[in-house]
């Protein structure tokens, strides 16, 4: 009997035995279906179990086909031929094996396309754009992925434009497998459009209209989320609040969104402190001191004092800035800068290094007043920033006096003396009225190495002697700077500018000794003049040394192009071309060349950057370094 009993009982035992693990294999389909199948299929979970019974996994087996079935299905293929084994280990501790063949078969393809609008919204432009844009069109295979975040798109957009009360009135998919086929079904009713209504600025010390002023969002507007980043944006660029939170209230009675400025005010004053060195400048410092706001009427005043070792430069500096009209970026505008440097008189020739007679040093004085309009406008979208225009008027009182010094070598006083007209460009005194504007308009994203983005500068100035000035000139200046990341590691960058001066110029033939030089000097106030070479324009050439004998020119074409590799985290290193000139002769421009290498370290102050340098135009020299830390001089 007992044997009779474990006969009858040894099938069960056989079925109900453990089974130490399970590996599955899967053939026919990879990549997200793949992925999908995996993540369906009980046998693919059972393989991270330790022990499963033998019966639990011919059942999982059996599950299989269901379960891969419905892995497919979001892929559009709804009559898959699966065939699955399972076979047992052949020797002792070894897994089971779960073989799983697909073949998914003819997916289901969209046949038809039913997409409606109705509510204020059906004729909005937008939704019409993105009903163009639908991406299940008809012939395609039918991915519910891509359905499933194409309506919620819709769903987004509406509420991104103000159509809160929207709602899907049908959204369904009729599929039918035997044709492989289906319908794709959607009717979409925007309900009202919400309009933004007023604002309140609950615990705010500034003026009403200065609020007023600050709020670009008119009442009546149609509601766009975009809108209110751009409001959030105009509050935080006004500088007078440490905070910026802006909350909607929406009343759906009048289909309208009010607004509430949650708003912290900074600090009236802020003061900052920076110091850098270059082989352009030496050492230098800044010293900053910021009111951020005189009244509650926003109006601020903005003054800082430079000094840098080349030439004992001296830069005080002072603007104040008048609220206008109704946008937050408009200003009346008065500044004052006064300058003062030791500066040189020179005696080069363009195509030699080495100045044919000794320089005049001097002191050179500069004050400058300037009456301006300032504003700001958003002509493009995207991540451009706004154009900044200014307007204005300049008073430029300059002198340079070399006489002053006392300290010329014998040959000054014997070229002064062979050459007296020289006292007209030693003891100079000018007093200039100049009109004109300049332009910016910056786009630029990222930080260190990753920075990256265009920006564009334009000038227009011009004076007139009948206007009260002592010279006459008309001149145009345009540049742009061009950074632009491949991938992670690196980046280019170009550089260009272009200037051209309708100004008078004075030419003088000086000899002495055998020697002779062709002195062509343009009227311009030195403040107006073009100079280039250095450590950020034309490396490989000393700072400012390239201009019509080194007195500064009418005329400048400049350009750079640049690559950098980023090896780690913080540094980098770069390639460099450079040409240009500052030139009165636009038809003789005599471009100047200069290639070299250089090593970037980005830092919290701003890039440390070292470049070495060779001047082609001047290839019986050294290599030149360049080196810079820290921000530039005011």
């Amino acid at each position: 009997m007992a044997r009779f009993l474990i006969l009858l009982f040894l099938p069960i035992l056989a079925v109900t035995g453990r089974a130490d693990t399970v590996v599955t294999e899967i053939s026919g389909v990879d990549g997200s279906m793949l992925a999908n199948v995996r993540a369906h299929l009980s046998l693919i979970r059972a393989e991270r179990l330790e022990e499963v019974s033998v019966w639990r996994l011919r059942q999982m087996s059996e599950d299989a086909r269901g379960e891969v079935r419905e892995a497919l299905r979001p892929f559009g293929y709804y009559r898959p031929r699966i065939e699955v084994r399972l076979d047992e280990p052949s020797a002792a501790g070894r897994p089971w094996r779960a073989r799983i063949n697909i073949s998914p078969g003819e997916p289901v393809r969209i046949d038809q396309v039913e997409i409606e609008f109705s509510g204020e919204g059906a004729d909005d432009a937008a939704l019409l754009a993105w009903r163009d844009d639908w991406p299940l069109r008809e012939g395609r295979r039918l991915e519910h992925a891509v359905y499933e975040d194409a309506w919620r798109e819709l769903d987004s957009l509406a509420r991104t434009r103000g159509y809160f009360d929207a709602s899907f009135r049908e959204r369904r998919v009729i599929v039918d497998p035997d044709r492989n086929s289906a319908r794709v079904r959607i009717r979409f009713d925007t309900g009202r459009r919400y309009l933004f209504g007023g604002y309140r600025a609950p615990e705010v010390e500034f003026s009403e209209r200065l609020m007023n002023r600050l709020t670009i969002i008119e009442p009546g507007e149609p509601y766009h989320n975009s809108r209110l980043d751009a409001q959030r944006e105009a509050l935080v660029r006004s500088r007078l609040f440490e905070r910026v939170i802006v909350e909607e209230e929406r009343d759906r009675d009048d289909a309208r969104v009010d607004l509430t400025y949650r708003l912290e005010t900074r600090p009236p004053n802020s003061y900052r402190i920076t110091a850098g060195f270059g082989t352009d400048t030496g050492a230098r410092i800044q010293l900053g001191w910021i009111r951020h706001y005189l009244s509650s009427r926003g109006n601020r005043l903005d003054s800082g004092f430079g000094a840098q070792q080349r030439n004992n430069e001296f830069v005080l500096r002072s603007e104040y800035q008048h609220p206008r009209g109704s946008k937050p970026g408009d200003f009346w505008s008065v500044g004052a800068v006064l300058r003062r440097e030791q500066d040189n008189f020179r005696f080069n020739d363009e195509s030699r290094r080495e100045a044919i007679f000794d320089s005049f040093s001097g002191r050179r004085e500069q004050a400058e007043l300037t009456l301006g309009r300032l504003e700001e406008r958003r002509p493009f979208g995207g991540d451009f920033g706004p154009l900044e225009e200014r307007i204005f008027i300049a008073a430029l009182n300059e002198s340079f006096n070399a006489f002053r010094e006392a300290s010329f070598s014998e040959e000054n006083e014997a070229l002064l003396d062979a050459h007296p007209e020289l006292t007209d460009f030693l003891e100079t005194e000018t007093n200039t009225v100049a009109l004109g504007a300049r332009w910016r308009l910056p786009r630029i994203r990222g930080s260190g190495f990753f920075a990256e983005g265009q920006i564009m500068e334009a000038r227009l100035l011009g004076a007139s002697a009948s206007a009260g000035s002592d010279v006459s000139f008309a001149q145009a200046w345009i540049s742009g700077r061009w950074h632009q990341i491949f991938g992670d590691r690196h980046k280019m960058l170009l550089r260009g500018e272009i200037g051209y001066t309708e100004a008078k110029t004075r030419t003088v033939n000086l000899t002495l000794d055998e020697r002779e030089l062709e002195l062509n000097i343009t009227e311009l106030p030195e403040r107006y003049r073009f100079k280039t070479g250095g450590d950020r324009t034309i490396r490989g050439y000393g700072f400012e040394t390239l201009s019509t004998n080194r007195n500064g020119a009418n005329h400048i074409l400049a350009a750079t192009a640049e690559y950098e590799y980023r090896v780690g985290n913080d540094w980098s290193l770069a390639a460099f071309f450079d040409i240009g000139n500052a030139f009165n002769d636009f038809t003789d421009p005599k471009l100047k060349r200069g290639v070299g290498v250089g090593f970037r370290w980005y830092t919290v102050i701003g890039p440390i950057q070292v470049d070495v340098a060779q001047a082609l135009d001047d290839i019986d020299r050294p290599w030149r370094l360049h080196f810079t830390i820290g921000t530039r001089l005011l």
